[in-house]
């Protein structure tokens, strides 16, 4: 396809941008690989509140340990 474009269009550098559309085609085929494991706002919302009172259940649990060291 380069090299139809350089003969086409005068002002086309040809194998230079051979470079450039590799690369666009590898971001895009990321993204669309990225993007199947994107999770909803709202869940993540939801997941992310389950897992801040995990953490702060556990945060408890370490503190009791600590005074239960120190007697």
């Amino acid at each position: 396809m380069v090299t139809e474009l350089a003969k086409l269009l005068r002002d086309f550098p040809g194998e230079a941008n051979h470079t450039h559309c590799f690369a666009h085609i590898v971001n895009l085929i990321a993204k669309s690989l990225i993007r199947q494991f994107d999770v909803p706002k709202k869940q993540a919302d939801e997941e992310l509140s389950a897992t801040e009172e995990e953490l702060q259940e556990l945060a408890q649990d370490l503190e009791l340990d600590e005074v239960w060291t120190r007697l």
